[in-house]
């Protein structure tokens, strides 16, 4: 799980730009499942019976939060836009990796508290520091290229990661885990993994993958929220808990007692959240496609979310690749 997890972390892949993961997915999926990319930019895996009864979507998002370049000046530095719900409050003398003709390091620029609290960031006013001239960035960069907050794969201690971009790159390691845990087991469905693109920004990728797909039923997996100082204990699940399974009104009454009767069976000692209407997640969208598919949701907890240092566990990545094996090789929720 480290390892996956490590592959997809070293891509960019802001929301828009997530080619460049086609080629990674399908190496970590290679001999597993056949991988295709679709024209929304969503990348699509293959698994089971294709001529079976029932077919069954798990969802996770592969896009990142991240910046766009909207402006050059005359010295040479970067104005630009949030791609997605960035906290701007990490922001401030943040390192950046700008991706243009050449993939150039850069710093937000912030001003000294020296002089006062009135240069605090907006959304209208971030600005990259390079280093180079005018004449230099321009020939590197363009308008529209993107930009990713950047830190350091850390091991910490207990089997907790800390990177940029878990989410969702930890929901896209649990899929291509629970690929490879399915690997030599018969299914009786036919399975779709789709790794959708845009979720940061209005999750069109996973509508659009959905709508062609038809599937019966779907699973997203995202993160949630962890269990942290100043997080809401209603709001939020325990790292090492085995996952936070969702429960609102959009989701699926028969996924969700499915995902509950299997966790408990494996003794996992999963947290729940408890919308009283949307997700905020793709399976929003997922949910109320055509004429609607029944669809659960799943998270991984995660701290420091949408900030350039986010935190999860591996153990409950795991975990939650075992669940969704289970459920897969069991062939899904009941009938209604």
């Amino acid at each position: 799980m480290k390892e996956i997890l490590r592959s997809l972390c070293r891509c960019q892949g802001v929301s828009g730009s997530e080619a460049e993961m086609l080629s990674v997915i399908r190496q970590l999926l290679d001999g597993t499942a056949d991988v295709t990319a679709d024209s929304s930019g969503n990348i699509i895996a293959s698994m089971g019976d294709p001529a079976a009864e029932k077919h069954i979507l798990l969802d996770a998002h592969i896009d990142r939060i991240g910046l766009i370049v909207t402006y050059i000046n005359e010295n040479g530095f970067l104005k630009a836009a949030p791609v997605g719900g960035i906290d701007l409050r990490t922001l401030p003398s943040s390192t950046v990796k700008i991706f243009g003709r050449e993939t150039i390091t850069g710093v937000i620029c912030t001003k000294p508290p020296h002089l006062g609290d009135d240069g605090e960031l907006s959304r209208d006013n971030i600005w990259i520091d390079t280093g180079f001239s005018a004449e230099k960035v321009r020939d590197c960069i363009a308008l529209g290229d993107k930009a990713v907050l950047y830190s350091p794969f850390a091991e910490l201690l207990n089997g907790r990661i800390a990177v940029s971009a878990l989410d969702n790159r930890s929901g896209c390691a649990v899929l291509i885990r629970t690929a490879r845990l399915l690997k030599n087991r018969e299914l009786s469905c036919r399975v779709s993994l789709l790794f959708s693109a845009q979720e940061e920004t209005n999750e069109s990728g996973a509508a659009a993958a959905a709508f062609t797909l038809e599937p019966d039923e779907a699973i997203v997996v995202d993160v949630g929220f962890a269990a942290q100082k100043g997080v809401p204990s209603e709001k939020s699940g325990a790292i090492g808990c085995g996952g936070i399974i969702g429960i609102s009104p959009v989701l699926s009454e028969a996924v969700t007692c499915k995902i509950r009767h299997i966790a408990q069976r494996l003794k996992m000692n999963c947290d729940y959240e408890v919308c009283g209407g949307s997700t905020g997640t793709n399976a929003d969208k997922i949910a109320c496609t055509k004429g609607g598919i029944r669809t659960g949701m799943i998270s991984v907890p995660a701290k420091n979310m949408h900030s350039p240092t986010e935190l999860v566990s591996l153990s409950d990545m795991e975990k939650i690749a075992e669940l969704l094996a289970v459920y897969i090789t069991e062939g899904g929720a009941d009938n209604a």
